[in-house]
């Protein structure tokens, strides 16, 4: 056996002791565990952050998927008649120089199938003569989804300009050059209206589609909120006059206020509802659900609707003062359709209900516009107005 020399021993004495000596200054430090994000749970949003309060303009050209309702299982393309805005605009130049006058600009959605081959178009008449008429960009689209698009305007040749105020019909058609067809998806009039003037030349003035219809109508429905989690909550929408106000809308059910809505926009001393202008205000009240998600799982107050039978009413202030009552009923079975909308063939499934308005805050309106302007001429069966 081999003897190991004495120095040898001594130098691993002495590391030995070193090691153990350093280990004792130095203790070991416990590191702790991450804890996993638990998934499901939705991060709520700081209470005082509140959406736009104008809608966001839709692409000039979109396809979307319809919203879960009676026009999934349609057969053949129908227009959303909610979805029609008609607006007036100068049109192109001639020569370089602005036209007196005005031409149509028109947005719309049509629910699909849009069979391949297919062309939108729309034609415009003023005193049952033919005016204009164009092609709307138009997409195949399959049944159970919504194409939704906007032309005229500027698309328009130079030079159609009109300095005409008064009805003007219109028709939004389909054809198919491979099938043979030519159809008729809606027939419409607007009412346009000259803007007063003290300026006597014509020239300087501009003309609008009267809108008022619009102010009594309501809509009651579910959509997917995606900034919460694309979870499915109550809307509200409604229409206002003028540059947008600031909106605060609180829904109430059996005298309890559930849940509020803010829109910012113009206070007291910038808002005008006199100005020719509509506004649709989109409100969905975060928290209120078809039924309460799990305890640990939505926002406050995870209020089920389907749950809680009964009447609900939003009021809405329109820079602080009361200004508009919008009521419906939940039946028994967590339904709030009131059968409006589809006995008039609207081809949504937004809930249509009546809009009170309260006080004169919100400027002078025609009242009675909706009685033969709704829709553009075509009202509604089984409506009425507060």
């Amino acid at each position: 056996m081999r003897k190991i020399p004495l120095f040898a021993i001594a130098i691993l004495f002495v590391v030995f002791f070193i090691s153990q000596s350093v280990s004792a200054q130095f203790p070991k430090i416990k590191i702790p565990k991450s804890k996993p994000t638990p998934t499901g749970q939705a991060e709520p949003t700081p209470s005082g952050e509140t959406q736009p309060s104008h809608p966001q303009p839709e692409d000039r050209e979109t396809a979307k998927p319809a919203a879960p309702g009676g026009n999934a299982g349609q057969d053949q393309p129908t227009i959303a008649k909610d979805s029609i805005v008609l607006t007036t605009q100068k049109g192109r130049e001639v020569g370089g120089y602005e036209k007196r006058g005005w031409v149509p600009e028109i947005e719309y959605s049509v629910n699909g199938p849009i069979a391949s081959g297919s062309k939108l178009s729309v034609e415009f008449m003023l005193a049952e003569k033919p005016w204009v008429s164009f092609d709307c960009e138009t997409n195949e689209t399959e049944r159970g989804h919504t194409w939704h698009v906007r032309c005229g305007g500027d698309d328009i040749p130079a030079g159609k300009q009109v300095a005409y105020a008064g009805p003007v019909a219109f028709a939004i058609r389909l054809r198919n050059e491979l099938q043979g067809t030519n159809t008729t998806l809606f027939n419409g009039t607007a009412k346009v209206v000259l803007i007063p003037s003290s300026d006597p030349k014509i020239d300087n003035r501009d003309w609008y589609v009267d809108e008022d219809w619009r102010i009594p109508f309501g809509y009651v429905f579910w959509a997917k909120d995606e900034g919460h989690g694309n979870q499915t909550t109550l809307h509200v929408g409604f229409w206002v006059r003028g540059n947008t106000p600031d909106i605060e809308a609180h829904l109430f059910y059996q005298g309890k206020d559930l849940a509020k809505c803010s829109r910012p926009g113009n206070g007291a001393a910038d808002w005008n509802p006199n100005l020719p202008r509509w506004g649709f205000i989109n409100c969905d009240f975060l928290g209120v659900y078809p039924t309460p998600p799990p305890e640990d799982e939505g926002y406050d107050p995870r209020f089920g609707v389907r749950n809680n039978p009964g009447d609900y009413e939003i009021k809405v202030l329109l820079v602080g003062h009361l200004a508009r009552s919008i009521k419906f009923r939940v039946a028994s079975n967590g339904s709030f359709d009131n059968g409006i909308a589809t006995a008039n063939k609207i081809g949504t499934d937004r809930v249509i209900v009546p809009v009170e308005v309260i006080g004169d805050s919100s400027g002078p309106w025609d009242r009675n516009l909706w009685k033969t302007g709704a829709f553009y001429g075509n009202p509604l069966k089984g409506f009425s107005a507060p």
